[in-house]
């Protein structure tokens, strides 16, 4: 596991309109912004485009499983921006559905807008992130803080828990209570029922 801290910085609203390409578009928009780091929300319709639905085979480095879609879809996805080479690397998900179809995956090469698309940016500052290319698996996955600074899980200490000394009388009530008092109301009526 990874992390990094930082602050929320400016806010953008953005739309798209029918038969622009929503990934030009929105890069365009973030270079001429200088946006670094950031999240990107959207909903809408696309026209058609592209996106991987996941590997031919669960293997690593796995090879994509392209699937092309066309003919007015609608959308909601989120995408990741973070410095890479050659400028801010965007990362974008996304599920796609028509006529009592869906598919999920990751939009690449290519998505042109049918109506709109309504975007929001919001861009983070103070995070030390970038995405790298990572020879194991075959892509440009997320850095997160300096170099060298990669938290483990196993690097965390479970809080020890300390049991607080509970005399055995007050246990033995714990154990046998009821919620509401119906301990005392069953008690009460094996009682009464008894000759």
């Amino acid at each position: 596991m990874q992390y990094t801290e930082g602050q929320l910085g400016r806010v953008f609203v953005v739309r798209i309109d029918d038969g622009e390409d929503m990934l030009v578009s929105l890069r365009q928009f973030i270079l001429d912004k200088s946006i670094q780091s950031g999240s990107i929300t959207f909903l809408g319709a696309l026209m058609n485009g592209r996106m991987v639905t996941g590997p031919e085979e669960p293997v690593i480095p796995h090879v994509p499983h392209f699937v092309m879609f066309e003919g007015g879809w609608e959308v909601f996805g989120v995408g990741t921006i973070y410095p890479g080479e050659g400028g801010p690397h965007i990362h974008y998900h996304a599920s796609v559905g028509r006529s009592g179809h869906a598919l999920t995956g990751c939009l690449r090469e290519k998505a042109t807008t049918y109506l709109v698309i309504e975007a929001v940016i919001m861009e983070f500052t103070g995070l030390k992130a970038r995405r790298e290319f990572d020879q194991k698996t075959q892509l440009h996955l997320p850095v997160l803080g300096e170099r060298g600074d990669a938290v483990k899980l196993t690097d965390f200490e479970k809080p020890s828990r300390q049991k607080e000394a509970v005399p055995p009388a007050e246990k033995k009530e714990e154990k046998d209570a009821l919620p509401g008092g119906l301990d005392e109301i069953i008690r009460d009526l094996t009682r009464r029922s008894s000759p």
